[in-house]
């Protein structure tokens, strides 16, 4: 959605998220373009991915009210509403309309330049105002090639500049077909919202900021946008879970509903009894959220946390499918001084179920399989895969422009692989394909934003699983 018009729209709901090789690799798609992949040396001074002994941490989750989901399919039944319940993002993913352009007709806004240079990539840009918006920023990043969908999602967080300050009011995701190379792409926006309920069951439109909220008042439009940063999001089974910096929410995918367009009210509308979305063709409601019970509160990016087993951060999440059980990984954005030797970076893996929820224990809560520490900072995204015996991490660094991918092989003794990023890079997702995992990713600079994938064995050292 244009940015003028998102950013009216919430004003008025206030008022009422290749393979290492050294010679020449094709693409395995489209246009036959070769580019040479070249080894890069390891880094310096920096250390190991390495478990942290000791150190876990525990998830309790608190659900969205069941009153107020219960009211939706109600509203849904009630064909005057306008609303009609889908069982994935399919349908939403196969009506895209908004563009994206192969990375060959870029131009100024390559963001992937110097990896061209030196990785296999499939990239494309923004054909729209999302490509210079300064409203709408993408962070996150996942990949799918199931039945929920064949493709890949964006997050997206919405922000307005109050005096001098910019402040998130608001949160999407973007859906599409895995475009091919060469070819062009398009996505679909897709509105994040929370339904809530009064004590009287009613629907209620309520804050829904990590910070604990007041209560909301009754409102006939009933949901609240979701206003979070949207780090990083991840798609396992019928389940999409984002980053918010002092947790994860979760949206279950079957809460999908595809509403009426023309208006860029939020809810039903007062006029015609029709429930809208900002104007967008679907909307998709949060159905949890998942707080550390044991960890205290995220500091500041530059502050250390108080203790290695304290402290955490939700700055990214993606999906891993490579471990028994599958499984989620988060990871922390941390600045320099946000990380000592004795207090490093965290990344948390987190198991899940065949569904793709996350695996409680008897007493009803997840509790992380591993707990990685690195002094890597600046980190915006990451990656894992899990074989020949070990954990692989890939991150993605923004310390410099271009950035920089690095991948550690747990246990190898081994310094961290170095090699070229994009400029502005974000999250990362995990992509298992025949012909080679990749590794895909998203940049945020307005005027190089791109969405791309690299093979994830050029992202390491040649001969590594």
């Amino acid at each position: 959605m244009p940015a003028s018009r998102r950013t009216a729209a919430l004003a008025a709901a206030a008022g009422a998220a290749a393979l290492a090789v050294a010679g020449a690799v094709a693409l395995p798609s489209g246009s036959a373009e070769h580019v040479t992949a070249s080894p890069a040396a390891a880094s310096t001074g920096v250390g190991d991915t390495a478990p942290l002994p000791g150190v876990a941490f525990t998830l309790k989750s608190t659900p969205v009210s069941a009153a107020a989901l219960k009211q939706l399919d109600d509203m849904a039944a009630i064909p005057a509403r306008g609303m009609k319940r889908q069982a994935n993002l399919v349908a939403a993913a196969s009506g895209a309309r908004n563009g994206l352009i192969w990375k060959s007709g870029c131009g100024a806004n390559d963001a992937v330049k110097a990896m061209n240079a030196k990785l296999t990539v499939g990239a494309w840009c923004f054909a729209n105002g999302d490509k210079s918006s300064k409203y709408w920023i993408p962070q996150g990043v996942a990949t799918s090639r199931t039945a929920q969908l064949d493709g890949f999602v964006l997050s997206w967080y919405h922000r307005h500049l109050s005096g001098s300050d910019w402040v998130t009011d608001g949160s999407r995701l973007t859906v599409g077909k895995r475009p091919l190379v060469g070819k062009a792409g398009a996505y679909q926006p897709v509105t994040l919202a929370i339904p809530t309920a009064t004590a009287a069951g009613k629907l209620a439109v309520k804050d829904v900021r990590p910070a604990a909220p007041a209560p909301g008042a009754a409102s006939a439009q009933g949901v609240a946008d979701a206003p979070q940063h949207q780090g990083g999001v991840a798609l396992a089974g019928d389940y999409v879970y984002t980053a918010d910096t002092s947790g994860l929410r979760v949206y279950d995918i079957r809460r999908t509903y595809q509403v009426a367009t023309g208006k860029t009210g939020l809810g039903v509308d007062s006029t015609d009894g029709k429930f809208y979305a900002h104007g967008e063709k679907y909307v998709l409601f949060q159905t949890g959220m998942y707080r550390p019970s044991n960890a205290g509160a995220c500091p500041a990016w530059d502050k250390a946390p108080s203790a290695k087993n304290k402290d955490l951060c939700f700055s990214t999440v993606t999906y891993d499918p490579t471990t028994s059980p599958k499984s989620l990984l988060t990871a922390e954005y941390k600045t320099k001084g946000g990380v000592t030797s004795a207090r490093p970076m965290r990344v948390v893996r987190w198991p899940l179920n065949g569904d793709g929820s996350l695996k409680a224990d008897s007493s009803g809560q997840v509790q992380s399989t591993v707990v990685y520490g690195t002094n890597l900072t600046n980190v915006q995204g990451v990656a894992g895969y899990h074989g020949g015996g070990g954990d692989t991490i890939y991150y993605s660094t923004t310390l410099t422009a271009p950035g920089a991918f690095y991948s550690d092989r747990n246990g190898d003794g081994k310094a961290p692989f170095k090699i070229v990023g994009p400029i502005g890079g974000e999250s990362l997702a995990f992509d298992p394909y025949s012909g080679g995992d990749r590794i895909y990713g998203v940049t945020e600079r307005p005027n190089q934003r791109m969405f791309f994938w690299t093979y994830r064995k050029q992202l390491q050292r040649p001969g590594m699983p």
